[in-house]
């Protein structure tokens, strides 16, 4: 009986994600992002995957330009990256533009090293957390490529209100 429903469930989920009236369409693109806590800009890559009209799954990696500076004439790096995973809730979408809820759960790394000359001061340090977001989302569709803004505030993880914007480009 479990097998029965368990099999009756996955088919349904399938018919409602692929049906013909659903807008399968995968669209992938990149932009810039600004983190307000640490007060640097990131290159954001990403895609998204329509599952009906009013949802969608996406994904997005931001690399923080953070880069090095020196201390004493010593040598400080800084690595910060975080990928996630979203979901969009369609609450407009007509004219060529859209507007969505944004929720996301993501994982975040930062890492620092540093080289003094002194082999006592060498060294690095690492963090990964889980983030938890909320945002919305604006879009537009240009025809070939569509412009999106995306402000998202993590609850957890780097704890800031990153600011996105870019361009995704259908390629189906």
């Amino acid at each position: 009986m479990m097998k029965k429903l368990t099999t009756l469930v996955f088919a349904m989920l399938l018919t409602t994600a692929f049906s013909t009236t659903a807008v399968a369409q995968i669209s992938i693109g990149g932009g810039l992002a600004y983190g307000t806590d640490i007060e640097e800009i990131g290159i954001q890559v990403g895609g998204t995957y329509v599952l009906n009209e009013n949802m969608r799954l996406g994904a997005d990696i931001i690399y923080w330009l953070i880069g090095s500076e020196s201390f004493f004439g010593e040598s400080i790096s800084y690595t910060f990256l975080e990928i996630n995973a979203n979901f969009n809730y369609i609450f407009y979408n007509e004219n060529d533009l859209m507007l969505y809820g944004l929720g996301t759960l993501g994982i975040h790394y930062a890492k620092v090293s540093f080289d003094f000359d002194d082999d006592f001061f060498a060294g690095s340090g690492s963090d990964t957390e889980l983030g938890l977001g909320i945002g919305a989302g604006l879009e537009y569709n240009l025809g070939g490529v569509k412009l999106y803004v995306e402000p998202r505030f993590f609850l957890s993880g780097f704890d800031q209100l990153s600011l996105a914007a870019g361009v995704r480009v259908p390629i189906n």
